[in-house]
């Protein structure tokens, strides 16, 4: 009797909370089923199939004892292989021969693996998919694993357990249980697609889940849940997994790591029910497991898979679960005080090295870089080690002449048992993905190499200062580099000498205050170790109506040369190397055409509004002027009166000034005149439509913009354009006209696509909306149609390609950029329509066709940069304008091309001693000019540095700093007051930003006067460290130690010019400030709000791009499923079947 009561049918089941009858019991169960498999097979005995004989119920007899067979019969040895034979009979060398035959005996050990594991992957998908078979499998457990019998039921566990309503929930659909509840469920794919032991990292080292990673750590070491028999161990294992660990005398050696297996996973996934999360201290904290697991899966690619199935919007949830958190830290955590590390006096004099554990292998093969004749001779300069700039045509193949000097540098200093790092500088975000992907192609395993822009997370979790050193290779935008190499943190801190070569892509840009001219300052007033210098540029800066004279040309190479301290220009000279370079880089013909606009009655139009609506702005504005308050700049409003509406592109860039202007002006009176300048901005956009494109176009475009400015306001006196009397006038008169530029465009591509049916053409642009304007037009005409391959999807032959700074109505994500140069290269589009972003670096196909569309070169460096798209034999350039000007723009460009061959001829002939020489001119001429500024500037200081001012109010006449503590940050005034923030008010007024902005000029909170509550300025990080900076419009400067009366003024540098001295910030000025705000109880709660709003900054534009992609991924599904929808064949038929040959 008392058998029977303890049987599995009569046992107590009053403690279970998750019984057999409920529908979230299967799938929780066959978390199990390598336990199961473990029993099954530890029951079998000689020629018996053990507990595998219950389940005939579910598997016909001769199939299960076929697949047991199968699973657990030992394997023949690896001689029966045929190719044991093969290699034994092959009279191979003694060595070679064993080594072939371990090889083998591997492949045959693991066919064999794959095999059992195949039939016991099929035994248990049927067995635990019914009903049958599930309640054999739980009374095997019941019989022979009682605790994990237990595990299964949730026994124990109290009713209102917060784990496991929230654990339903999150890991089923109630629609999948409904449906089926013995069938596959949310939680199978999450476990089973899951990697736990990269879960388990990175739970261990989430603050939240202290408790709940030690729980899962307990259960998946518990012997009683782990498998036991070898079979069932050999079949899960996936081969030796090594950690580096110190031993006792401090010596990193290679151990043997604890195994991981699928089992361990599954393991882990059925004890997450059992976390004690009820005795958390906040109510809504039962879920921070879930939110912990979400983290922790995150991080590899698998475990986002996984994701997918268990939350797809799982960015969105862990994105408003650190902002609750952030809100519970400025409750919780006051009066907790963290002091940040300051650099202070420590510099490090030579190259840190790459810690020993990085896990790049020198000796690992990689795709082997192979230069052509002229690379190897652009290349020598750099292999001797000289600092040098490379000059090559777009297209010759710079970078990889890059790579090849990077890496031969890296090998070479470490066969001299030197650290190396190399950084490759580029001047555009999307070239850095690019240039590190194209240095991992012959250096993956190799050397580390990582990229660097600015939004993205540290890869080790410390900085990036720390992935930087880690690396061999990083390629950054040069104010990351500035920002880092000026950080006065220590975590963020890189020196000079953490470099022992520093590459400068598109060289061409140094001049004035362009990044690489402040690199190469800093480089070159470093005292100790300094790197190798490497410029790449396809073009040098000669512009021919800026210089007239050649030595003024030379001068300006020389000066460039100077800043980037590269004495030697590195050009192909030799004719072998000249012959291959023509060979494989042809240089187009140039062709310009102008195209001059006929009547157009829409343009007349436009222009007439413009000229009298351009005086009702005016009158507006001549009020605001004469306002006693807030008044409107009397400058600016004179300089617009001037302006001329028919040279619409200038008058376009005054009615910008004037918006900016209007915005910043606080006074209801503004409304008429900003109303007057939303319309009038219309009219100027359509003025520059209506002479590129069809005059529908314009009309389309006036037509929507005005509609939803009317719909704004009542008033009608802002434009008739919806009147009877214009609007039909215009439609009709709009209809079926085209400017000659159009039609010459068309015939153009018409034209070309005759002669070479596979040819690339690119189109430059101006601006972003007129690049997917003409991309539209187009696909919209068929003008390419003729064109399409017989059977061609009938998708768009023309695309456009925009820079990815998110400025501007028509935007573009790095991901759709990808995807149309990607269709570009491929031959799927035949055209794209480009703004400037093409023009430096950016890889496209081999084209034969450029198109300046209206749209000069400017410039012989733009000329050449987007000339050298065109890489294609028999490629021409080809420019079509509207009016003389662009062709007059275009042809200085022309000019000035000749003219920098010409310069370089000349420093070629004269020789590198010469070139030497007068770059060494250049420089002493460049320090004597910084030299003469400096002393321009102590003669300023001289004559103001003793005059002091008390800044204060405007509105209450408060008091916030003395002028003293006033310095500059290149051309940011800021305050260096270590207890100026305790006279500040501070409130966070954060917009999420639509692209990404240098931390540095991104401002954080407002500061307000503790007395008026009146807005006076913003909080910035510079350098890691948050500082104030007051608006001067705010500010009354009253005199201290002298008598000249208070004065204001309406910018910082007329203070600087007029009233007082102000410096430089020093290092110095940046360590106090580092912790100045950790001094008062309140001062750390503003320190709070802004660490809130500096790393909410990051998040929201880390979430803005990850929702780029989820719309970006949706609309090509959709756009996948139209093209689909379109080829379904009518009848059931096919072009292909894969039953045919």
């Amino acid at each position: 009797m008392p058998a029977e009561e303890h049987s599995y049918e009569n046992h107590d089941k009053s403690n279970q909370r998750l019984r057999f009858e409920d529908p979230h019991f299967p799938a929780y169960f066959r978390l199990l089923k390598w336990k199961l498999l473990d029993v099954c097979i530890g029951s079998m005995s000689f020629n018996d199939i053990g507990y595998f004989a219950r389940f005939e119920p579910c598997i016909p007899h001769e199939t299960l004892t076929e697949t047991v067979r199968k699973m657990t019969e030992p394997p023949r040895s690896f001689t029966v292989d045929p190719d044991f034979t093969k290699i034994k009979d092959s009279g191979l060398d003694e060595k070679v021969r064993k080594q072939s035959e371990i090889y083998l005996k591997m492949r045959y050990d693991h066919m064999i693996k794959v095999q059992r594991r195949r039939f016991a992957e099929y035994f248990l998908s049927k067995v635990l998919f019914n009903e049958t078979g599930l309640r054999i499998a739980d009374q095997l457990m019941y019989e022979n694993c009682n605790q994990v019998y237990g595990t299964s039921h949730w026994e124990d566990l109290p009713l209102e357990w917060a784990t496991t309503e929230t654990f339903l929930e999150k890991f089923f659909d109630e629609e999948e249980l409904e449906k089926d509840p013995f069938g596959m469920q949310r939680l199978d794919r999450v476990a089973g697609s899951a990697r736990g032991m990269i879960i388990m990292k990175y739970l261990k080292m989430n603050p939240h889940c202290v408790s709940e990673y030690k729980l899962l750590d307990k259960e998946i070491a518990d012997d009683e849940n782990l498998v036991h028999t070898d079979l069932v161990k050999e079949i899960l294992d996936e081969g030796p997994i090594y950690e580096l660990r110190k031993d006792d005398q401090g010596e990193e050696k290679k151990y043997r790591a604890a195994k991981w297996n699928i089992h361990k996973t599954l393991i882990m996934f059925s004890s997450i029910p059992g976390f004690r999360s009820n005795d958390k201290k906040l109510r809504n904290e039962h879920e921070e497991w879930f939110y912990g697991l979400l983290e922790a899966m995150k991080h590899d690619p698998t475990n986002r898979a996984a994701l997918y199935f268990l939350n797809k919007n799982y960015a969105v949830e862990l994105e408003e679960r650190e902002k609750e958190r952030d809100r519970q830290r400025l409750q919780i955590l006051k009066g907790q005080q963290i002091n940040e590390e300051a650099v202070g006096e420590q510099i490090f004099k030579e190259i840190r090295a790459q810690p020993s554990e990085s896990g790049y292998n020198p000796s690992i093969e990689t795709a082997e870089l192979k230069l052509r004749t002229y690379q190897e001779e652009l290349v020598q300069p750099a292999l001797e080690g000289k600092n040098c700039v490379v000059v090559a045509p777009t297209g010759a193949g710079k970078t990889e002449v890059a790579i090849y000097a990077a890496l031969n540098h890296i090998k070479e200093r470490h066969n001299q048992k030197k650290a190396a790092r190399v950084v490759l500088l580029v001047p555009k975000i999307p070239l850095v993905n690019q240039q590190k992907e194209r240095f991992l192609k012959y250096c993956a395993g190799q050397y580390h190499v990582c990229g660097i822009h600015g939004s993205e997370k540290s890869d080790t979790g410390e900085g990036r200062r720390d992935d930087v050193l880690q690396a061999h290779i990083v390629v950054m935008t040069p104010q990351i580099l500035i920002n880092m190499l000026q950080s006065v943190r220590r975590n963020e801190r890189l020196y000079v000498s953490d470099f022992s070569m520093m590459v400068f892509d598109e060289v061409h840009k140094t001049s004035g205050n362009h990044p690489y001219v402040l690199i190469n300052r800093l480089v070159q007033e470093w005292d100790y170790e300094k790197p190798q210098i490497i410029g790449l540029t396809a073009s040098l800066n000669v512009n021919a109506t800026a210089h007239t004279e050649l030595s003024a040309m030379l001068g300006n190479i020389y000066t460039m040369l100077a800043l980037l301290n590269t004495p030697c220009l590195s050009t192909i000279t030799h004719q072998a190397s000249i012959d291959e370079l023509n060979e494989h880089v042809s240089k187009p013909d140039d062709e310009v055409e102008v195209c001059q606009a006929g009547e157009n009655v829409l343009r007349a139009h436009i222009e007439t509004y413009l000229h009298i609506n351009h005086g009702k702005l005016c009158a507006e504005l001549e009020k605001l002027s004469k306002s006693r308050h807030n008044c409107f700049p009397a400058k600016t409003y004179h300089m617009f009166r001037k302006a001329n509406t028919k040279d619409y592109e200038y008058y376009d860039a005054q009615l910008t000034n004037i918006i900016q202007d209007l915005n910043k002006l606080n006074t209801p009176e503004k409304m008429c005149a900003q109303k007057w300048t939303k319309y009038i901005k219309v009219y100027v956009e359509a003025r520059g439509i209506v002479d590129v494109m069809p005059a529908m176009t314009a009309f389309d475009y006036m037509k929507g913009a005005i509609r939803t400015l009317d719909n704004e306001h009542t008033l009608t006196q802002f434009s008739d354009f919806f009147t009877d009397r214009i609007y039909e006038p215009l439609r009709r008169n709009s209809e079926k006209v085209e400017p000659p530029i159009v039609q010459r465009l068309k015939d153009t591509l018409i034209d070309q696509f005759k002669k070479i049916p596979d040819s690339r053409v690119i189109i430059f642009v101006v601006q972003r909306s007129t690049a997917q304007r003409v991309s539209d037009f187009l696909n919209q005409s068929g003008v390419m149609d003729q064109f399409r391959s017989s059977g061609d999807k009938r998708e768009d032959m023309v695309g456009y390609v925009l820079g990815t700074n998110k400025q501007g109505a028509v935007q573009q994500s790095p991901d759709e950029q990808k995807t149309v140069l990607g269709r570009f290269n491929t031959g799927k589009l035949k055209v794209i329509v480009a703004t400037s972003v093409v023009e430096e670096g950016l890889d496209v196909a081999a084209c034969n066709l450029i198109i300046k569309y209206n749209c000069s070169s400017g410039s012989a460096i733009q000329l050449i940069q987007q000339r050298g798209r065109a890489r294609a034999k028999n490629s021409r350039s080809v420019l079509l304008a509207v009016n003389s000007k662009v062709k007059e723009d275009d042809n200085n460009a022309l000019i000035s091309e000749k003219f920098m061959r010409l310069c370089m001829k000349l420093i070629e002939d004269k020789g590198s001693k010469q070139l030497e020489s007068e770059v060494s001119i250049a420089a002493a001429r460049i320090e004597k000019e910084r030299k003469n500024e400096f002393e321009a500037q102590q003669a300023l200081r001289n004559k103001l540095d003793s005059k002091i001012y008390r800044l204060t109010c405007t509105s209450c006449s408060s008091f916030f700093s003395r002028s003293t503590v006033v310095k500059k940050v290149y051309s940011n005034y800021m305050l260096f007051d270590n207890d100026v923030w305790s006279r500040f008010g501070m409130e966070s007024r954060r917009k999420k930003p639509n692209r990404y902005l240098n931390e540095e000029t991104q401002a954080l909170s407002v500061l307000k006067c503790l007395s008026c509550k009146s807005d006076i300025g913003k909080a910035y990080k510079m350098r890691g460290v948050y500082l104030p900076q007051l608006d001067v419009k705010a500010v009354t400067f009253a005199p201290e130690n002298h008598d000249e009366g208070t004065a204001t003024r309406q910018k910082w540098s007329a203070v600087e010019n007029d009233l007082f001295w102000i410096g430089e910030a020093t290092q110095i000025d940046f360590e106090n400030m580092l912790n100045a705000l950790l001094n008062t109880q309140e001062n750390m709660d503003k320190k709070r709000i802004l660490d809130l709003d500096s790393k909410q900054h990051i998040r929201d534009i880390e979430l803005k791009k990850y929702r780029d992609r989820e719309a970006e991924n949706a609309a090509r599904k959709k756009r996948i499923a139209e093209e689909e929808a379109r080829e379904r064949p009518v009848q059931g038929k096919t072009d292909f079947s894969e039953d045919e040959d």
